[in-house]
């Protein structure tokens, strides 16, 4: 009988300890499902956790109750309603796989969560609705573990085997390749966690419920613990980051401490009930069983307690549950047995909810204001470190003085103000901003501080300057603001300041080389047409007049010396001409090459004349040496041209151009006149002409002359020179001189140029046609015409073109050519030469040329120039230099033509002399085509 009594005890206590062990998984398991509902309640994610969590309790708590049921009709309905849990979570587990894995979006369709939870419907009918279909579904008998259940191994076990495993498989199978699919290490992580935990439990689960079970029929179906691990796994990543779907979960929550704690509880609360009657003695305190289940109750509510304070949000909720709980048991007990026993707990347990619930407020207000506290310290810090880190100054003034307010402590001037201004923070305390305030910058910001203290304004920005203690200047971008403090004056306010030294530097830059030349620091065209409108407006009694120098000649001396040479010359004849300048005279540079004094108050035409004299002098000791022509022009500004600046100006130009080439006359100053602006005018028209001409319009208006050079050891014609000659519509035959000067103006040159050489081979295959084809034909061409890219492959593809021979083409280069580089117009030269093409010297003797620049050239002929000739009449002397011309000619393998030839004296000094060839009246004026060939033809004769 005692051994029966003693295993009954220990059976007793082992249904206990079981039953125990599922109302606190089941009450762990609802807590994590609660809070995790809790922090985000409209997360999809979140409500199929606290589905699952829900459903695992259900389990739970229904294998709880039916574990120690009195009989197996009770634990039949205690299973039963433990079937909906376990019918149900496996297919809210898939629900909850396919949510995190991003498969969400085939749950919107309705049919397929019919099929989602269909296996689970079946199983509820199955199992916990009692139908005819399976009236039988357990096979139950008491255990020392209390009632447990044999499978049956029937239809429906088997539906449900293949329901669990294959979901349980889906589910495996969705994280596998979610973790594969995705290239992020947490994702990684996550699905290994959740893969490995469900995997575990599904196999631990398949061993103790269904094969252990089987052969073993005692033991206990511990399923439903072991679903602990899945949920503890997925409640641990969801503390992490949620699954990167939401907000993480409490992250001070511990899993242990809770689980631990609830079942230290339920542990108690078995106790209580399972306590005899008779009374404890400990040491020689004697306890009865009142007094005992006393002391659990409290050992209770300081679990209760601790879960609060220790546990946060999951512990309260689990603390509330088990509370909840043991007063509805406590209730329940008072009134079915109708005994005050129960009453004290009833107390207890309300009381520990209360106090419970006030610890969480208490606690919850607490947080929230250490929170506030903690978030404004944090606000202060950055706040702070902003003040102090910001890259623009910062300080609060209190009228014109920096303040000292302990209030702000070192937040009164920050370290950039400090930098900006280069003095520290004491030092700006002792002293106020209008002593370091630029005394040019102090009157405006004053009147701008006065508007802001009488409240018209409340900010204002300024661009000012503070002086340094070392005297330089800072420039700043300045805003003023009002500030608010506890003792708030009307002059209290923020100076906010930017250095913006650099940027002012840089603008200042900018404007200088907006307004100067740089070469010569003087001011430009664009100062002195602002000068002149501005002037313009001001009436005034005093003369004004405009002198221009025009240097546009020294353009060769680039070619001659370099770039740099010529700029080198420039800026030393500015340097000459601004000691010139004055109050009455300014002098501007409004070309690189061309220079004009503004002048004011002067007495009549022979002063600005005489300026310009001087100006002429200084400027001979510079350019003499170099042959270059100086133009001056002079304009006086009168009523009714002062207020079209670009009228004056232009005329100022026309006037100085005019004056620079009236060089060779002796001329070199004019005054702008009326009949200069009807020259000006004529230039204009005749511009336009050779433009059409130049762009194939009316082509005819230009033509050639040809003039014979005669072989002075044949007394035959050998050649002709290509003449050009231009009938213009308006003014009728205009000469060489003067076109030619305009075409090169209006950069019409080279179009024009290509225009004769044509017309000149036409008139060379001409003679080819009529049986002349020793006669060459010499083409004029200048210096911008043979120096443009592609000139000499253009001129041999048109004598191709033509089917001429290259060896009767010749072309003359003026003198200029020897101001050129000489590897660079020799590349040309030699092209040229190497297609039988013969080059020419034209006007030899004059300007630029010399015998050490031509030996320089690889050049075929020299054409002595006009003047030499004309001096064989008078000047024996010349008749030496002549000779001489001829006879070095010779020595370097030059032909020489003789230019200008009139009379019959000139003719036989050149035939004494052996000059090679001549041209001039003496032979034959220019002819047109028709008597060139004619004169060919008697020429035979």
């Amino acid at each position: 009988m005692v051994v029966s009594a003693e295993r009954e005890r220990v059976n007793g206590m082992l249904t206990l300890i079981t039953s125990l062990l599922f109302f606190a998984v089941g009450t762990v398991v609802l807590t994590s499902g609660i809070f995790t509902l809790q922090s985000n309640h409209k997360t999809p994610a979140n409500r199929a956790f606290f589905a699952l969590t829900a459903a695992i309790a259900i389990w739970s708590s229904g294998m709880a109750m039916s574990t120690t049921a009195n009989d197996a009709a009770t634990c039949e309905i205690f299973r039963r309603i433990s079937a909906v849990g376990w019918s149900t979570v496996y297919a809210i587990l898939l629900h909850f796989i396919l949510i995190i894995t991003g498969r969400a979006p085939s749950l919107r369709k309705w049919w397929f969560y019919l099929c989602l939870y269909l296996p689970a419907f079946f199983s509820v009918f199955a199992f916990a609705v009692p139908n005819p279909m399976n009236p039988f579904p357990y096979n139950l008998h008491q255990t020392a573990f209390g009632w447990t259940n044999t499978s049956q191994h029937n239809i429906w076990d088997w539906m449900f085997y293949a329901y669990y495993i294959g979901y349980a498989l889906i589910g495996l199978l969705l994280l596998y390749r979610w973790g594969a699919k995705s290239s992020a290490p947490v994702t990684k992580k996550n699905s290994r966690i959740v893969r490995v935990s469900i995997i575990a439990a599904l196999f631990l689960g398949t061993i103790t419920d269904v094969v252990l079970s089987s052969v073993f029929s005692e033991l206990p179906q511990m399923a439903p613990a072991i679903m602990l691990i899945p949920i503890i796994s997925i409640y641990h990543v969801l503390q992490k980051d949620s699954f990167g779907i939401t907000k993480g979960i409490d992250k001070k929550t511990s899993y242990m401490i809770l689980f631990v704690s609830v079942l230290a509880y339920i542990i108690l609360s078995a106790l209580q009930v399972l306590l005899p009657e008779k009374s404890f003695a400990i040491a020689s305190v004697v306890l009865d069983k009142s007094e005992i289940r006393g002391i659990f109750v409290q050992i209770q509510m300081f679990i209760s307690i601790y879960l609060v304070l220790k546990g946060n949000r999951p512990g309260y909720i689990a603390s509330l549950i088990i509370n909840s709980i043991s007063l509805v048991t406590a209730i329940g007990f008072l009134i079915r047995n109708k005994s005050t026993s129960s009453l004290p707990g009833i107390i207890s347990y309300t009381g520990v909810l209360v106090i419970i619930s006030l610890i969480r407020a208490y606690k919850e207000k607490n947080d929230d204001y250490i929170k506030r506290i903690n978030t404004q310290t944090v606000r202060e810090k950055f706040y702070s470190s902003v003040f102090k880190q910001a890259p623009v100054g910062i300080a609060i003034i209190s009228g014109t003085e920096f303040t000292r307010n302990e209030e702000f402590d070192d937040l009164n001037i920050n370290p950039a103000y400090e930098r900006i201004l280069c003095r520290t923070r004491e030092e700006l305390q002792n002293t106020d901003w209008t002593t370091i305030t630029h005394p040019d910058d102090l009157a405006t910001d004053l009147a701008y501080f006065d508007q802001f203290k009488k409240g018209k304004i409340d900010y204002y920005p300024r661009e000012k300057r503070y002086i340094k203690p070392d005297g330089s200047v800072v420039w700043v971008d300045m805003l003023i603001s009002r500030f608010a403090s506890s003792n708030e004056k009307p002059g209290d306010h923020v100076c906010i300041i930017t250095d913006i030294t650099n940027r002012k530097n840089i603008e200042a830059t900018l404007k200088y080389n907006s307004e100067h030349m740089l070469l010569t620091g003087l001011y430009n065209r664009g100062i002195l047409e602002k000068t002149l409108e501005s002037d313009a407006l001001i009436p005034s009694s005093y003369k004004r007049a405009l002198v221009s120098i025009n240097l546009s000649a020294m353009h060769v001396l680039s070619l001659r010396y370099g770039n740099n040479y010529n700029q080198t010359l420039l800026r030393n004849i500015a340097d000459s001409l601004k000691a010139y300048s004055n109050d009455k005279r300014v002098l501007f540079n409004t070309y690189e090459d061309r220079f004009v004094f503004y002048v004011k108050d002067y007495e009549d035409e022979k002063e600005l004349t005489a300026f310009s004299e001087r100006l002429l002098y200084t400027l001979s000791s510079y350019l003499y040496i170099h042959g270059i022509a100086v133009g001056i022009g002079i304009l006086q500004i009168d009523k009714s041209t002062a207020h079209d600046t670009d009228e004056l100006l232009t005329k100022l130009v026309n006037t100085s151009e005019i004056a620079a080439k009236n060089n060779g006359s002796g001329s070199n100053i004019l005054f702008h006149s009326t009949e200069l602006d009807i020259q000006i005018t004529r230039e204009n028209e005749i511009g336009q002409e050779i433009r059409e001409i130049a762009e194939g319009i009316k082509i005819d208006r230009l033509y050639l002359h040809f003039q014979p050079i005669l072989d002075v050891a044949t007394n035959k014609v050998c050649k002709f020179e290509a003449l050009a000659r231009f009938d213009s519509e308006k003014h009728g035959f205009v000469p060489p001189l003067e076109f030619i000067p305009v075409a090169e103006k209006t950069n019409m040159l080279a179009p024009f140029g290509e225009r004769i050489i044509i017309l000149a081979l036409r008139f060379l295959k001409k003679l080819k046609e009529t049986g002349h084809d020793t006669i060459a034909v010499s083409i004029n061409i200048s210096i911008i015409q043979i120096l443009e890219n592609g000139f000499a492959s253009r001129l041999l593809n048109m004598i191709n073109d033509m089917h001429l021979n290259p060896e009767n083409v010749e072309i003359e280069l003026t003198e200029s050519v020897f101001s050129i580089e000489r590897e660079e117009i020799n590349t040309v030269i030699n092209e040229l030469k190497a297609a039988g093409i013969k080059v020419l010297i034209d006007d030899f003797g004059t300007g630029y040329s010399s015998f050490a620049r031509v030996s320089e050239l690889d050049i075929d002929c020299l054409k002595i120039d006009k003047s030499f000739i004309d001096k064989l009449l008078v000047s024996k002397t010349e008749e030496a230099i002549t000779g001489d011309i001829i006879s070095m000619a010779h020595k370097l393998g030059h032909c020489v033509v003789a230019e200008g030839v009139e009379y019959e004296e000139q003719l036989s000094y050149l035939r004494e002399h052996n000059c090679d060839m001549i041209q001039g009246y003496l032979i034959s004026r220019p002819l047109d085509e028709d008597s060139a060939l004619n004169l060919l033809k008697n020429n035979k004769k």
